[in-house]
């Protein structure tokens, strides 16, 4: 019986297999990709993968999708992307609370950081503590003392039980030995409403929030002041020992081909190294910090164990 030469790939079975993923690498993307935002929309998460969503589509040469999922605190839309094929057309939008605090507060988020082939990291924000235009609080020491005084009134909003927002304004307030209530809800963008009709006292979020919603920001969870918001005093400058920030990038589900996986970080890096999205992001107060795939993942990882300890000590453990 004739024998087929050994080639390239071993067999011509094999061949036959390379060359059909050779092709593939080559034309993805084949059809929109998606970016799942595991928020509603008008949050920190959302804005920045808006932000993104234009240039990262003309450097991949691709449609791109933005689709917001919110739910248990992000992980309903993080689940979705952990299940989704690996083929590079279905992406996250993360950040820190379902990333790497979720996990830590539940077994059964059906995935854990580990679960993602890791692109790169976009952003990475300071939190401010925020109050509506009309507060009658016009500063953080006011608010301060006006929580003091009135034990259990004051109450704070956040995107969800084991957010950032929820776990910065938890320690705040441990800090300063005050009564207060936390209302979850499952956005930033949920807040607002609440917010600036007097539901709500405050929360804690990004600039990028403060400025698209018009809000008043009392004192910023940082060892410096903002750029954009230099007149807000940093956390150092009040005596505040609590640090707050929200970082976030691009996720798959793992198990993406080696080649799919580099044109997905070619694209992202292209895409952030533009001149119209560092002018989008400056705009926001939200100005780049970059990290390639292997920073990304192991800045990542690192987070997640100290959000462990974190969920531990508060007993933030969903049961």
């Amino acid at each position: 019986m004739k024998q087929f030469p050994r080639i390239g790939c071993v067999t011509l079975a094999a061949a036959l297999a390379c060359a059909g993923a050779a092709v593939h690498a080559q034309t993805f993307p084949t059809r929109a990709v998606t970016i799942v935002v595991p928020f509603g929309p008008g949050g920190t998460t959302d804005i920045m993968a808006r932000l993104l969503q234009e240039e990262f589509a003309r450097a991949l040469n691709a449609t791109v999708v933005v689709l917001n999922t919110a739910g248990a605190g992000g992980s309903i839309g993080m689940g979705n992307v952990a299940r989704a094929a690996p083929d590079g057309h279905t992406l996250a939008m993360t950040t820190i609370g379902p990333l790497t605090i979720q996990p830590a507060r539940r077994d059964n988020t059906g995935y854990t950081p580990e679960s993602f082939d890791y692109i790169c990291g976009t952003y990475d924000v300071p939190m401010l503590t925020m109050v509506p235009q009309n507060s009658p609080h016009k500063n953080y020491p006011a608010l301060v003392a006006w929580a003091k005084a009135n034990p259990g009134r004051l109450n704070y909003g956040s995107s969800g039980l084991g957010t950032m927002p929820h776990i910065s304004a938890l320690q705040q307030w441990k800090h300063h030995a005050v009564e207060v209530l936390h209302v979850p809800y499952k956005s930033t963008g949920d807040m607002v409403v609440p917010l600036k009709n007097g539901e709500l006292m405050m929360f804690n979020e990004t600039p990028p929030v403060a400025r698209q919603h018009q809000l008043r920001p009392l004192v910023a969870l940082s060892d410096a002041r903002v750029p954009g918001f230099e007149e807000v005093p940093s956390a150092r400058e009040v005596g505040l020992p609590v640090r707050g920030s929200v970082w976030g990038g691009l996720l798959a589900p793992k198990g993406l081909s080696a080649d799919v996986r580099t044109k997905l970080e070619s694209a992202c890096r292209s895409a952030t190294d533009s001149t119209a999205y560092k002018a989008r992001a400056q705009a926001a107060n939200s100005p780049l910090v970059y990290r390639d795939s292997a920073a990304f993942r192991r800045f990542a990882l690192a987070e997640f164990e100290k959000h462990k300890k974190i969920v531990v000590e508060n007993d933030l453990q969903d049961r």
